[in-house]
């Protein structure tokens, strides 16, 4: 999350101002910050969109050292033409839960402030998607989720039974959460829930018991029309950084196996009762246990595809989309060497083969141990620069080194606050930054094809 996210401005700052809009008709400009609309405070973008849908709209307007208000008549819920700077005009709020397996506090010191910030916004649930507990939801907040109808909402559940819930939260007291959804769907806003696995913790019974609880909040039982939708398991995430924190065990491979089969047996149970598969799993237990990724159909409409459920089998329908357009060559040889993390390496390490089938695509696949996190941690976008160049130290790059853009943070910086400009001296290579799409991949061999001609 960006730096400007950490600090209150006090009001939306508006960053373009479309031409002939109805912002340019009243004489807003870039810069401008707008800090109410009819006398009601804006705290983000979602109050604007709210409050501007009146048809007669009076904002006031911060300029330098001037502040002043503006009318205009409009049609109903026409917008007026102004992008923001951020969909934020204060403060992210911040999480008071001491999570027994929150990966920020498994990070060593000595990082980038933002990485240590522990959101916990709803606003940036139904923003973004982030995962949200709603233990840290004032009722003016949640007042104002019902009123503004922000659905639907991805909200951290992790285990319905009250007292576990509150232990791995880090709470001393129970915390439910079958009440709060309960008065979410009666209030029209749909669910996505999520469950972090931590082996001993919030399987077994418990697990079953958090996934019939939870399926008794769908649509189909309750017959409302907004309800718990899906449930995303993730498997917990340890890093080396564990010390004196509550002894938490990985999911291994064995596990990983006996636990798909467990829970596909329940999902066929749902899919009977409720019509959906409603428990879905992330991509991380397949890798774990060594078995391939679910067909296209096992996803329905990829209800959890942002907590990495479905991502793998959405790249490996797009490499075979792609591949029935490839040419049989290219004209000029062309040299890169793809790097990624340990979890996906097969697969990416398959798509690199498929692409050499086009003569004049030579590439390797250089996979990099996340020494700096270390513990469990194998997933590409956690990737630090210095793990990236010690790896590259001692591999037969080419002359161009493909980053997949999940590893850096607003655009060029990775986790360990290094910019891509940095590593690509430290490596003395070419680096380009790449969309994690199989297209995209495609387009990036093409331009170097392109340069070279």
């Amino acid at each position: 999350m960006s730096e400007l996210l950490l600090r209150p401005a006090g009001g939306l700052v508006i960053e373009r101002v479309e031409p002939g809009s109805l912002a340019e008709e009243m004489g807003l400009r870039e810069g401008d910050m707008l800090l109410s609309v009819n006398g009601k405070r804006v705290m983000d973008t979602l109050d604007y969109r709210f409050h501007i849908t009146e048809p007669s709209v009076q904002i006031t307007v911060r300029r330098a050292d001037t502040t002043f208000t503006v009318t205009v008549e409009k049609e109903p819920y026409d917008l007026l033409g102004a992008e923001f700077e951020n969909d934020l005009a204060d403060k992210i709020h911040t999480c008071n839960n001491k999570c027994v397996f929150c990966f920020i506090h498994q990070m060593p010191k000595g990082m980038r402030r933002s990485l240590y910030l522990m959101d916990d916004d709803f606003r940036l649930s139904f923003l973004y998607g982030h995962y949200v507990t709603l233990t840290n939801v004032t009722e003016e907040e949640f007042e104002r989720i019902l009123e503004q109808r922000l659905s639907p909402m991805y909200v951290s559940v992790h285990a319905t039974d009250p007292d576990l819930r509150g232990r791995l939260l880090g709470k001393r007291e129970p915390v439910p959460i079958v009440p709060v959804l309960e008065r979410l769907h009666a209030g029209g806003i749909d669910v996505h829930a999520q469950i972090v696995l931590c082996p001993g913790w919030n399987d077994g019974d418990a697990l079953r018991r958090t996934l019939y609880d939870l399926a008794l909040l769908h649509p189909s039982v309750t017959g409302k029309r907004s309800g718990t939708l899906s449930v995303a398991i993730v498997p917990v995430g340890l890093t080396q950084f564990r010390r004196k924190l509550a002894p938490l065990t990985p999911p291994d491979s064995g596990y990983a196996r006996r636990f798909i089969r467990e829970v596909r047996s329940t999902e066929k149970m749902f899919e009977q009762r409720l019509g959906t598969r409603f428990a879905f799993l992330s991509d991380e237990w397949f890798f774990l246990a060594g078995e391939p990724v679910p067909g296209r159909q096992y996803y329905e409409d990829f209800p959890q595809l942002d907590d990495g459920v479905g991502t793998v089998r959405l790249f490996l329908n797009r490499a075979c989309d792609l591949s029935r357009r490839l040419p049989a060559r290219l004209f000029v040889r062309v040299q890169a060497t793809l790097v990624t993390g340990e979890l996906p390496s097969s697969l990416i390490g398959r798509f690199a083969q498929m692409l050499m089938r086009v003569e004049g695509v030579e590439l390797n696949v250089c996979v990099v141990k996340n020494r700096f996190f270390g513990g469990t941690v194998s997933v590409a976008g956690l990737l630090t620069a210095q793990d990236i160049a010690h790896t590259l130290a001692h591999f037969p790059a080419h002359p161009v080194i493909i980053l997949p853009s999940i590893c850096l943070r607003e655009g060029t910086l990775f986790l360990d606050d290094v910019t891509v400009g940095q590593l690509a001296e430290r490596v003395g290579k070419r680096i380009m930054v790449v969309e994690p799409h199989p297209a995209a991949l495609w387009r990036a061999l093409r331009a170097l094809a392109s340069e070279v001609k």
